[in-house]
């Protein structure tokens, strides 16, 4: 497929920039290089500077111009990285582009449920597939992680769990709301335990229970002006998942009989490391949608209309608080 990526920031190029895309796929430069699925046609960037460092390591033009850039390139899919408060004008401008046959957004797609809800249908009506970029949901260690925590496909009888998070509930937090909506099931309310404001008057940052169809996480906030702090655990009658660093560590502890006193059942010393393959993130992104395009929605993704509740949830809390 062809692809243009809109906004040359951080996640768009900025993160790994000086490293080979054979080894690092942070950021969507390096992922549509990497993969043979996707062919580079353009990028655009309100910053000269950042168009000249994309046309030097792609070899592609970049334009100032968006629908300049998009007419004359004519992609199949669109990657929108520019801030979230800008995402609603410019998709209205990519899809102005025909024969376009899908977006990927960088998260959350708005801060607004109302206008998330019209870009949805923006896209619908015009054909064109909108996905998200939360990009834990595509690593293969989730669905590995899907699979210790429901083994032979049972039931979980019992769940509980804590996620720390920093920098807003929408802009971050989202990330883990998200990924533990494709383990536990859909995200059924929310308790609001004592509020903070610690990053943004924007968004909110609340210490709050979380209730999913299979389970309830703790979601508690720190200070991203002290250090970055993203984890998640989570405590099943079978055994103890850890997710630590955002997901670059990842353990599992089945139960075992306790050797020491007979009768009783602790968690093993022996810790199972899942492979995170956090490095190729953005690989793995464009890897699912390039097959759930060819494959007729065979292939799990995580598409906007799927994350309309959640945001629906998330800014009534904020307007609640």
């Amino acid at each position: 497929m062809k692809a243009f990526i809109v906004g040359l920031g951080q996640i768009g190029m900025g993160y790994d920039y000086k490293e080979d895309y054979h080894v690092s796929c942070l950021t969507h430069l390096n992922a549509v290089l990497a993969h043979d699925g996707y062919e580079l046609v353009g990028g655009f960037d309100v910053s000269l500077e950042r168009r000249n460092m994309f046309e030097s390591k792609s070899k592609v033009s970049s334009f100032d111009d968006l629908l300049q850039g998009l007419t004359k390139t004519n992609p199949d899919i669109v990657i929108l990285s520019t801030p979230t408060e800008t995402h609603f004008e410019i998709l209205k401008t990519i899809l102005k582009q025909k024969f376009l046959k899908a977006i990927l957004c960088e998260k959350p797609v708005s801060y607004d449920d109302e206008e998330a809800t019209q870009m949805v249908e923006l896209c619908q009506k015009n054909n064109v597939k909108l996905f998200v970029n939360y990009q834990r949901f595509y690593l293969p260690s989730s669905d590995l992680i899907k699979k210790r925590l429901y083994p032979s496909n049972t039931k979980i009888e019992f769940l509980k769990g804590v996620c720390w998070y920093s920098k807003g509930l929408i802009h971050n937090g989202s990330h883990f709301i998200n990924l533990l909506e494709s383990w536990l099931g859909n995200l059924k309310s929310i308790e609001s335990i004592e509020s903070h404001q610690y990053w943004s008057n924007e968004d909110t940052e609340p210490d709050a229970l979380f209730s999913f169809q299979n389970g309830k996480v703790f979601f508690i906030s720190s200070r991203e002006s002290d250090f970055s702090h993203y984890s998640i655990e989570l405590v099943t009658s079978e055994g103890k998942l850890t997710y630590k660093n955002g997901g670059d560590e990842i353990y599992w502890q089945d139960k075992v009989p306790d050797p020491t006193f007979p009768g009783y059942t602790i968690l093993s010393k022996n810790m199972e490391l899942i492979e995170s393959n956090s490095l190729q993130s953005q690989y793995f992104v464009l890897d699912k949608i390039l097959k759930h395009m060819e494959n007729h929605n065979s292939v799990a993704v995580c598409e906007a209309y799927s994350t309309l509740n959640m945001i629906r949830m998330l800014r009534k809390l904020k307007v609640e608080k």
